[in-house]
């Protein structure tokens, strides 16, 4: 019986000693979110210096476009990196995303939602544009969803029923489909802020975009994100210039 009394107490002692070594609740994380178009129209070399002096440093996930003629993969470290990017015809490598390998422990499969057909647009048409998603769980636990699209340019913004405005409902529908947490990086192709089509309010999202230059390359976000220090980043070989958004996501 006396043994059997040591025994339990051990056991107890156990417990308690193992509740007190309980690792605390997982904290927040703060992420640097860069969103670029690159311009399909420059050589790879230079999207290649691009990546390497302005992006990458820059960035733990990074939402790019017009990476249609682009194989990311020829370059970027994909070691250090997650290359997602269709290259299986060229409107579906319109847009890709580039995530650092550290920042995340899971994802799902990487996949493309159609954002509009390819349309005849007064002045030039367009390719089918997509919508590049995937779900990423963080190193805090949180399953967040990214996506990287590239709207329809003015040509194609003729009011109600046109390429842009049957983009935007896709957008919406993309986002309403799933309660994540959710980042949106984008050449709107509008100014961000001004919440092109109403998307952002459509969709629950928060939009934000620079105060100066184009005013057209932005993000948006699920209202609820802590976010700080919007920026643009250093010149690149496109007109567009990079934006920089910090984002604090929660365990």
């Amino acid at each position: 019986m006396h043994v059997k009394r040591v025994i339990c107490v051990l056991v107890a002692a156990t417990a308690v000693l193992t509740g007190l070594a309980a690792p605390a609740s997982a904290a927040p994380v703060t992420l640097r979110f860069v969103t670029a178009n690159v311009d399909f129209g420059v050589p790879q070399a230079n999207v290649r210096q691009d990546w390497q002096n302005v992006i990458a440093p820059n960035a733990d996930i990074a939402l790019l476009q017009e990476t249609k003629s682009i194989r990311l993969a020829d370059f970027v470290d994909t070691g250090t990196w997650l290359v997602l990017q269709d290259t299986s015809a060229e409107d579906r490598a319109g847009s890709a995303l580039v995530i650092r390998r550290s920042v995340f422990t899971d994802r799902d499969t990487f996949g493309l939602v159609k954002g509009v057909d390819a349309s005849p647009c007064p002045g030039g048409g367009i390719m089918t544009r997509w919508i590049a998603k995937v779900n990423i769980r963080l190193n805090n636990g949180r399953w967040i969803r990214v996506a990287s699209l590239h709207m329809p340019p003015p040509r194609c913004q003729t009011g109600p029923g046109s390429p842009y405005d049957d983009m935007g409902f896709s957008i919406v529908n993309f986002v309403r489909g799933s309660d994540r947490l959710t980042v949106l990086g984008a050449d709107w192709n509008k100014v961000v802020d001004d919440d092109p089509n109403d998307i952002a309010a459509r969709a629950n999202l928060e939009p934000n975009g620079p105060n100066d230059g184009l005013r057209i390359d932005g993000f948006m976000y699920s209202r609820s994100l802590d976010n700080c220090c919007l920026a643009r980043l250093a010149a690149i070989h496109s007109e567009h210039r990079p934006i920089q958004i910090k984002m604090t996501i929660p365990s």
